[in-house]
């Protein structure tokens, strides 16, 4: 059984043949393609655990106001 191809070299060959462009070019434009979406998503994720964290936060301080306890 065969393992699937990662999604860089299977879109390189799909570009190289839509496009007539060598492996080295269509490779180049794929890895550039794949590392800002990367990136993008990291970067999603980041803000994400951030407002996680806000709201973590948030609730937090309110169940301690309705436990009654002093506000830190």
């Amino acid at each position: 059984m065969s393992q699937p191809q990662h999604p860089v070299i299977r879109f390189t060959n799909e570009l190289m043949t839509v496009c007539d462009l060598d492996q080295e070019a269509a490779g180049t434009f794929v890895r550039t393609v794949y590392q800002e979406g990367m990136h993008e998503g990291e970067q999603r994720v980041i803000v994400e655990v951030h407002r996680r964290d806000r709201t973590i936060a948030e609730l937090e301080r309110e169940l301690a106001r309705l436990r009654g306890e002093p506000a830190e």
